[in-house]
């Protein structure tokens, strides 16, 4: 790793004797871990309480971080899970610091605690493995939880949060593939109060990480759109901004140690005070880079940035190549909006395109991946203009992969297409894809998108499985097909209409009869508007001040 500057004004590790103290775990490269946000954010709140001391560790290591102790050392191990297969690595972590990654054959042992994005929608697969589940944002809430854990680091008190899953109080009743019963109390998802009035930004600079040495910032959560497969929309929901005055006060902080900021959001560029935003970057002569651009973002402020700041990469996700496909899953942007968003964005500076479509949608044809070609030509065609008029040779990026169905999204009862189907449309693709010059196409690996999708709607059976198959190094397919569960039917199958889910023990404040609503106008072909004040039509702003709605 390059040199790591540790910005002064977040809180950091002080150890004192007596204190609580917590290892946070990424399941993954240091590097990878160390451009997570997320981890900056808890790695800051939790140092922050008075006798609780945090510590960070990543795959490879066998002590912490900054101390240097034993995962083993502290009272309270705590995972930050940002996708369901991180599940394999966190059983092969415990595993190698000599802890039982299965929770009912663990002794003696810390505090096994999860939480994060990859795991709070659907908690049920991590339950052999973690001792609880945090589940939700962690502004105002995760303060009272280990500040009550620095008085009494046990299960009893962590029992007392109602968005606190204690895994013990959870029992599954199966009956085959489906579920008959969950006992236990159902806990709900904490959504911050309080994330407009709350700096969230790095904590650590380094070079060796997916940014290179940019501050990041985030501007919002959630997003308007609500596409229908998205599930980071749906738990960002409902729509929230940091207020200017704070990002002001971060932008000043960024300028002390850096002349670069990345700009971060499920809708960045959605961000209602783009102008605003825009003379505060020049007044402290500090650049910005957005990590994604969305083309229905109204502020011309967006490309006045990209121009200033030098930003040659822009990143769009039309997700379909056909306007009726698009608009089924509820991205309502027709393809001249796209097209004339990447013109005004090339013109401002950048040189390269990245493309996100997905594949395996709700009735989706062989056409419909053909027109995945004929977009990406067009891009390529507005492109090559303007690479010609400037004599550079920018890059079209095609990222293409699988749509996994989620929990709290109106695709939780999709039944996923088949390996075989999904290989056959990424081979139609590649053959289509010749006719384009200059495009690099990527895409995920499949067998990794199905075991996404297996552990994503997963049961504590799946999980049981994740686990042993990481220990015992033996296929994941294999150890289902012994605790009698067919692999395929497990991504594959069409949920029921009322049939019990696993992640039925999560209240997240989204109505089910408007999930499937919505699920049903995917393939009727109907889009639903985005949030707009005094909408409640979800559930989740039922009784909310109109103000805390997204504006738009």
């Amino acid at each position: 790793m390059s040199e790591l500057v540790i910005i002064n004004e977040c809180c950091h590790l002080e150890f004192n004797a007596g204190d609580l103290k917590v290892l946070l775990v990424y399941p993954g490269e240091e590097k990878v871990g160390l451009s997570s946000l997320a981890v900056h954010r808890i790695y800051s709140l939790l140092n922050q309480i008075e006798g609780v001391s945090c510590d960070l560790i990543f795959e490879g290591f066998k002590s912490s971080y900054f101390l240097g102790l034993s995962p083993k050392d502290f009272d309270i191990i705590a995972f930050s899970i940002t996708y369901e297969n991180h599940i394999f690595k966190a059983a092969e972590l415990l595993s190698g610091w000599g802890i039982n990654p299965l929770r009912e054959r663990r002794e003696n042992s810390p505090l096994i605690l999860g939480g994060g994005i990859g795991l709070y929608y659907n908690p049920a697969p991590f339950l052999p493995l973690f001792d609880a589940v945090y589940l939700g944002e962690a502004e105002g809430r995760i303060e009272e939880v280990f500040g009550a854990l620095r008085q009494n680091p046990t299960l009893e008190v962590l029992e007392e949060f109602d968005n606190v899953v204690v895994s013990r109080n959870h029992i599954f009743k199966y009956n085959g593939l489906l579920i008959e019963e969950i006992s236990g109390e159902k806990k709900r998802i904490y959504r911050s109060k309080i994330f407009s009035q709350t700096p969230s930004h790095s904590c650590f600079l380094t070079g060796d990480t997916a940014f290179k040495d940019m501050f990041l910032i985030e501007l919002n959560r959630g997003c308007i759109e609500k596409c229908r497969f998205c599930v980071a929309t749906y738990m960002g929901l409902p729509y929230r901004e940091k207020s200017l005055e704070v990002v002001e006060k971060e932008i000043a902080l960024a300028s002390k140690y850096v002349d670069r900021v990345g700009l971060i959001g499920a809708g960045v560029t959605d961000y209602s005070k783009m102008k605003e935003l825009h003379q505060i970057l020049k007044k402290y002569g500090v650049k910005a880079s957005f990590s994604s651009l969305k083309a229905s973002s109204p502020s011309p402020a967006v490309f006045e940035i990209i121009r200033e700041s030098g930003q040659k990469t822009v990143t769009i996700a039309p997700e379909a190549g056909r306007e009726e496909l698009r608009f089924a899953i509820n991205k309502k942007v027709p393809d001249e909006k796209y097209f004339s968003f990447a013109e005004k964005a090339l013109a401002s500076g950048a040189e390269n395109i990245k493309l996100y479509f997905l594949i395996g949608l709700p009735g989706e044809t062989e056409e419909d991946i053909k027109a995945i070609v004929e977009m990406t030509w067009k891009f390529s065609e507005i492109a090559r203009r303007f690479w010609k008029e400037k004599g550079v040779r920018g890059e079209i990026h095609l990222s293409v992969n699988p749509v996994i169905a989620k929990p709290f999204t109106p695709f939780q009862w999709y039944g996923l297409n088949p390996k075989s189907v999904i290989e056959k449309k990424l081979k139609l693709l590649k053959k289509e894809l010749r006719k384009v010059k200059g495009v690099r196409l990527t895409h995920e690996n499949v067998k990794d998108a199905i075991l996404q999708a297996i552990v994503s709607r997963g049961d504590t059976r799946v999980g049981e499985a994740a686990v042993i198959s990481a220990v015992e190094k033996v296929p994941f397919r294999k150890v289902l097909k012994e605790m009698g569960l067919p692999f395929e039917e497990l991504y594959t199958r069409e949920r029921e209409k009322d049939e019990v889910f696993p992640w039925d023990l999560v209240e997240s404040g989204i109505k089910r009869d408007y999930l499937w609503r919505e699920y049903q106008f995917t393939y009727s072909r109907k889009s639903t508007p985005t949030c707009f004040p005094g909408c409640k039509v979800c559930g989740l702003c039922e009784g909310v001040e109109e103000k805390a709605v997204a504006k738009v």
